[in-house]
């Protein structure tokens, strides 16, 4: 796997600290995203009332 990184890191030009801490960036956000999942808290609905007019009526979410 090392070798590996330093090959793409030679394709790319590049100093192979940039390809690690791009790695360690990846990872970090993944356990965040586990971490603190993002949910929505508000939904909302367009509709039309008699005139034509659109309303838009915004809804809390009871998670």
């Amino acid at each position: 796997m090392l070798e590996e990184i330093r090959e793409i890191a030679h394709l790319l030009d590049v100093d192979p600290f940039w390809i690690w801490l791009l790695i360690g960036l990846l990872v970090l956000l993944v356990i965040v995203k586990c971490m603190y999942p993002w949910k929505p808290k508000w939904k909302s609905k367009k509709t039309k009332d008699k005139d034509g007019n659109e309303i838009t009526t915004y809804y809390h979410l009871d998670i």
